[in-house]
């Protein structure tokens, strides 16, 4: 049987338009869909003193991934939004985050191919220490002694997420895996990026067997950012709350661009450790920055030795600033609980903070397990101090 020609036309010209409405129907719903959720603003230089550099680590034995500039930029954009956001919901008065723009006004990523194949930076057997700070010195020599810049490091050399802050240069060390620059992960656009964050399709996982979610992948490469870059600004861990960022509250991050679920801050920081980012030079726009001396701390102890079965203890504080103290906070690691906040207190501007205070834990205390605590204390001027007490605790 012959098709008439007339007949082959009006065919092809159904299938067609055919095709065309069904692509035009999902370019439409994918439209609907990014509309629908929360896109972060473009980023734009705010012209500070205290920026964040950005560093991709390359070493030897391993190649440039594509589009890490365009990836870097939308990675980017969710944490400056997350930490504009969250500032804003606790009530501190901030411009936000900055980073280093080049001449054309472009966020500025510096490519550093390392010296040594990746096994230098990582140690055999692998040593974490030794990653941080021999990428960071090569870092430094490419790119310039870091004061006032702390570097935030997407390294090719070894999977791991880490911070190591230096406060007396207002600077540190946050290392992340380069692998968040793989396609599967990370997106070359913002809307992209954000439709990542609910995106179900299993994807391959570096280094494991079994395929993981892409939403899960991508939302806990991108907030685990916030994470480390947090540490550089004085934050520790706090598992209070699971919504915590500085917990692991960055796993759903993608509920913070959902306009049903946005609005309950399901993923925040603390009261606390926003005081803290607030103080640091980062984010703190009204300081003296003729004043470099941190905080002085003269005590921080233990008043006697935890008890097991208890849930409080007692510290004693006693610190000093001649232009003031700021916001403090200290948590516990170990005593049967890991990274259990216990104090987060504002001293807003007192110049000498001496008493013993009564913290409480999470949990009881675990008999013969070793505690130890940590502090970290600013100064009203973003000068940043750090100490920590070790014990047992006592039958």
């Amino acid at each position: 049987m012959k098709i008439k020609p007339y007949l082959c036309t009006f065919l092809c010209a159904f299938f067609v338009g055919t095709f065309f409405l069904f692509f035009l129907s999902a370019a439409n719903a994918n439209q609907e869909s990014t509309k629908k959720k929360i896109i972060p603003p473009p980023l734009k230089d705010l012209g500070k003193a205290y920026k964040v550099r950005l560093v991709y680590f390359v070493p030897t034995d391993k190649k440039v991934k594509p589009n890490y500039r365009e990836k870097s930029e939308v990675l980017m954009r969710i944490v400056a939004d997350i930490y504009r956001r969250e500032m804003k919901a606790n009530g501190q008065k901030t411009r936000g985050l900055d980073f280093e723009f080049d001449k054309d006004g472009k966020l500025k990523v510096h490519l550093v191919k390392g010296k040594h194949p990746s096994v230098f930076y990582t140690g055999e057997p692998f040593d974490v220490d030794r990653l941080l700070q021999t990428q960071q010195q090569e870092a430094w020599e490419k790119t310039g002694y870091s004061r006032n810049r702390p570097t935030l490091c997407f390294s090719e050399a070894g999977a791991v997420a880490e911070a190591m802050p230096i406060p007396h240069i207002y600077s540190g060390f946050a290392c992340v895996s380069g692998d968040i620059f793989r396609d599967e992960v990370t997106a070359n656009t913002i809307e992209e990026q954000v439709e990542n964050f609910f995106d179900k399709t299993p994807i391959k996982k570096v280094g494991g067997r079994d395929p993981i979610p892409r939403n899960k992948e991508s939302q806990t490469s991108n907030g685990v950012l916030s994470h480390e870059l947090g540490h550089i600004f004085g934050m520790l861990h706090d598992t209070r709350d699971p919504r915590n960022i500085m917990m692991r509250g960055y796993d759903n991050l993608g509920q913070m661009y959902d306009p049903q679920t946005a609005a309950k801050r399901p993923v925040r920081f603390s009261r606390g450790h926003a005081r803290m980012a607030a103080a640091s030079r980062f984010f703190n726009e009204s300081m003296n920055e003729q004043d470099t001396t941190p905080p002085e701390i003269h005590e921080f102890k233990l008043a006697s030795p935890p008890k097991g079965g208890q849930k409080k203890m007692q510290i004693t504080f006693n610190m000093s600033d001649d232009e003031g103290l700021g916001p403090l906070v200290v948590f516990q690691r170990g005593g049967g609980q890991i990274d259990a906040m216990v104090a987060d207190v504002d001293l807003k501007g007192k110049k000498t903070y001496n008493k013993t205070v009564t913290l409480k834990c999470a949990r009881n205390l675990l008999a013969g397990q070793p505690v130890i605590y940590i502090m970290n204390v600013f100064d009203k001027n973003g000068n940043l101090s750090q100490a920590q007490t070790r014990s047992v605790v006592a039958p």
